[in-house]
């Protein structure tokens, strides 16, 4: 009776998580917000230490830097180190006042490292998307997935884009986080991860620019 019971119950899981991965959307097949971009102004990528660079040996070796040399375009660095969303949120005027045509956002991960409420900080990241895209620019979200714990975290993003309609690069840390190579921390790439990640945005990107 009891292997019977236990043999219900994992059917059950098979089948729910089975239709889970079945029914949900392929990354950006989703209507994508201002493609092309209204906005006239720059790529800004706007986050936290991950976008300044924190742990790559020295300028120049930021995602942000390396991104501007593959698709031949500045790529102004509005990274801060420690950002929260809402603190994120609290200096989305200095992004504002650039008009930028994209936008990259990589925010959430100090989210979850500080245990902060993720319902109100991915509700108020959605908010941050839709105010961007306000300004007429293309929003490209970075998915994190790779964080200790943070198992759920990817499936946020994946939400948070889809009903925003922003562009989503998952997993931007992927293979990255934890190989001794690509790590100065154990959290922060060294300039070789970044280069990776650099390269993960611009393939998801270039098909956006125009």
């Amino acid at each position: 009776m009891l292997r019977s019971k236990w043999i219900l119950v994992a059917a059950i899981l098979l089948t729910v998580t089975g239709g889970y991965f079945l029914f949900r959307p392929s990354v950006n097949s989703w209507k994508i917000v201002n493609n092309p971009p209204r906005a006239e102004g720059p790529v800004v990528a706007f986050g936290d230490s991950l976008t300044a660079g924190f742990g790559s040996g020295g300028p120049g070796r930021d995602y942000p830097s390396v991104l501007s040399a593959l698709i031949g375009r500045e790529v102004i660095n509005l990274g801060a180190n420690g950002d929260t969303v809402s603190r994120a949120y609290g200096r989305i005027e200095k992004l504002e006042a650039l008009s930028p045509s994209v936008v990259l956002l990589l925010l959430g991960g100090n989210d979850l490292l500080r245990r902060a409420n993720l319902n109100e900080s991915f509700a108020l990241l959605g908010e941050m998307i839709r105010r961007i895209q306000s300004g007429g620019a293309l929003v490209v979200l970075l998915g994190i997935n790779g964080l200790p714990l943070a198992a759920p975290l990817g499936n946020r993003y994946l939400e948070t884009a889809e009903a925003t309609g922003a562009v989503l690069v998952p997993d931007i840390l992927g293979d990255i986080l934890g190989k001794g190579s690509l790590m100065a921390d154990g959290i922060h790439p060294n300039g070789e991860g970044y280069r990776i990640m650099a390269e993960r945005v611009a393939k998801t990107l270039k098909p956006y620019l125009r």
